[in-house]
């Protein structure tokens, strides 16, 4: 009797083992899901305000017919050249001021002048042939969170942007 109960007691702990392994490589499955799901959600939340930081710049470049310092008149805590507009976010996506401190976001808006005909060349539908200038801008929303230096133009290499656009105005003949 006692090598009976001897072996049922080997079975019980081979089958507690078993479920012991069962439910741990499940938690492992679902440790790994919740860490996806996490990842996915800021993701997500970094090109949503991405999107509408973009947005917001294509308003305001619209909005002052592609005039830098009427646009970064409307952002005092910006960074801008004669060609240039950069504003800095921190991790919760608030404007950090120019000291940089604790910079991780960068919008980037870099204002060219070309040719009204060579901007809106797509569009013949109309039979018009348009004369003068169009400024374009190309905006960039870049993550620079574990770089050691902030992005002073938009980069070729598209690893660091989160969203990119491009907006214009028509500005006509001889206008500078």
């Amino acid at each position: 009797m006692g090598s009976h109960n001897r072996s049922k007691l080997s079975l019980f702990l081979m089958e507690l083992i078993v479920a012991i392994l069962f439910f741990s490589l499940s938690a492992a499955v679902c440790v790994r899901l919740f860490t996806n799901a996490h990842l996915m959600a800021e993701r997500t939340e970094n090109l949503s305000n991405a999107v509408i930081w973009s947005q917001n710049l294509s308003e305001s470049f619209t909005a002052k017919e592609g005039n830098l310092t009427k646009i970064a008149d409307l952002y005092p805590d910006s960074y801008f050249s004669e060609d240039t507009l950069i504003l800095f976010f921190n991790d919760n996506w608030e404007e950090v001021d120019k000291s940089l401190s604790q910079v991780s976001y960068e919008v980037v808006l870099k204002i060219r002048k070309d040719l009204a005909s060579n901007v809106y060349a797509d569009v013949t539908d109309y039979n018009t042939a348009l004369e003068g200038d169009a400024l374009v801008g190309n905006i960039a929303v870049m993550d620079i969170r574990g770089g050691n230096d902030v992005i002073m133009d938009i980069p070729a290499d598209d690893s660091k942007i989160l969203f990119k656009t491009d907006v214009d105005v028509y500005i006509g003949k001889g206008v500078s």
